[in-house]
């Protein structure tokens, strides 16, 4: 086999030899795999925690308008 065939089509030995099973590998993918409620779930809070925060966040405008005239 040539050059350019290894190249774009791959070794044909390898492609025939069948796969080895690694018994590892679903262990590994279980870890990997993310928990979409979990997440979906924080995200709720943040947003929760962001509404409760905004009286504060336009309380504490005025001041820090009033902090930097008084600095420049």
């Amino acid at each position: 086999m040539d050059i350019f065939s290894k190249m774009m089509f791959g070794n044909s030995e390898e492609r025939d030899k069948e796969p080895e099973e690694n018994p590892e590998q679903p262990q590994a993918e279980n870890e990997e795999q993310i928990d979409y409620n979990h997440v979906m779930n924080q995200l709720g809070s943040i947003m929760n925690s962001l509404d409760q925060l905004k009286p504060v966040f336009k309380d504490l405008g005025p001041m820090v308008s009033a902090i930097k005239k008084k600095i420049m």
